[in-house]
């Protein structure tokens, strides 16, 4: 028993030594804070009310097994390997590929992506980056973000290493016709002749009658286009550039048809930095745990004026596959080597002079750095997406 708690001690100190203001005080308790973030969430998320025109589906933003295992796809393509380097700042800059679709997506039911993580020559690169692969809609020319997905700590990996992750796509469907058009963003320079990420991205497509089509999409929110710190984020509390002002996260409206009964809202969150800023609202705790990537902010969904909804924007990483570097860490709704932690909300009652007003608010928080050039400012990749639906 003794040897036991001296060993805790020395545990303790080493990693709050090498890691800190990871572990806090609660109840006269040691908690881990990245680990064990409910024990430090003094703000839980709203519940939902039954009658309310908002829910929170239980969709799961990706899986380790393919949903359709045991079904024969009608349709597959498959893009080339593609090696993962640094290819630019701006949107003109990422590298670009098409890939051969149908005519017509009418007939299916269902689209399963397969996202393949490799390594290049030798194996993966050695560090946790951000990779986002964008669909062109070829009716407006917009980017729809299709899967943001995060790079493994690759220095333990062979050349013969690979993982693979299955994400139902099936609202991009409308989309995916004739040659498509995919942009793919990579935020690291960890890229060597020897090693390298690379991503193998496959497409499954299953016929059968749908219960509801996609009629309807559109951009509320995206990040990429308007970065005020590059990385293709927004700054988070600095006083000079308000993440909530109109031109990010400020309030929309939105037209929506008459044949739309029903919407999907899709939110894409990951926070990033390492910023020791105040979150002045907090009841318990203020003093950030490295903000954005490493602390627990929460996000408010205000329709028509009205706030519905609050969700955390965390994830435990404690289940992790095994990498070189602290894999097993949480952080802002993604993990190293992992797809991002997407939320799926279900909006049921649309406004009868069809104008839908939608506001998204963080938590208040104020940057320690406060410097849009400074590093490891707090800062957040968002994009929110629209889906509609021609019945509930």
């Amino acid at each position: 028993m003794k040897k036991t708690i001296i060993t805790t001690i020395i545990t303790l100190i080493f990693t709050t030594l090498i890691f800190p203001q990871i572990y806090l005080w609660k109840n006269g308790e040691i908690i881990n804070a990245y680990n064990s973030i409910d024990s430090i969430t003094f703000v839980k998320p709203t519940t939902i009310n039954p009658d309310s025109i908002l829910f929170k589906t239980n969709r799961q933003s990706w899986s380790y097994t393919h949903p359709m295992a045991d079904t024969k796809a009608d349709f597959c393509a498959t893009s080339d390997t593609i090696c993962l380097h640094f290819f630019g700042w701006s949107l003109n800059d990422d590298s670009v590929i098409t890939i051969k679709f149908p005519e017509s997506t009418d007939k299916y039911n269902r689209a399963i992506l397969t996202y393949r993580m490799g390594g290049w020559n030798e194996g993966p690169a050695e560090w946790d980056m951000t990779t986002m692969i964008m669909i062109k809609d070829k009716r407006t020319g917009e980017l729809y973000e299709l899967v943001r997905a995060f790079t493994p700590y690759g220095g333990a990996f062979d050349a013969d290493w690979e993982k693979k992750f299955y994400i139902d796509i099936t609202e991009y469907l409308p989309m995916l016709t004739n040659e498509t058009e995919f942009h793919i963003y990579y935020g690291g320079w960890d890229a060597t002749e020897q090693r390298a990420h690379t991503i193998t991205l496959g497409f499954e497509f299953y016929e059968g009658k749908r219960q509801k089509d996609i009629i309807f999409h559109h951009k509320l929110y995206d990040s990429r286009a308007s970065s005020n710190i590059g990385y293709r984020s927004w700054a988070y509390g600095v006083d000079t550039a308000s993440i909530e002002a109109p031109e990010r996260l400020g309030k929309r409206d939105v037209k929506i048809p008459y044949q739309v009964k029903s919407l999907l809202l899709k939110v894409s969150i990951s926070g990033h930095g390492a910023d020791p800023g105040i979150f002045p609202n907090r009841p318990e705790y203020q003093q950030a745990i490295n903000a954005a990537e490493f602390d627990d902010s929460r996000y408010t969904i205000i329709l028509n004026g009205d706030s519905l909804a609050t969700e955390i924007i965390f994830q435990s990483n404690i289940n992790n596959y095994y990498q070189k570097g602290n894999y097993r860490m949480g952080r802002a709704n993604w993990g190293p080597g992992l797809p991002l932690k997407v939320d799926y909300w279900e909006i049921h009652q649309i406004p009868t002079n069809r104008i839908l007003t939608i506001d998204f608010d963080l938590e208040p928080f104020i940057s320690k750095l406060n410097d849009l050039k400074a590093e490891g400012i707090a800062n957040y990749i968002i994009e929110i997406d629209l889906f509609g639906y021609n019945s509930h």
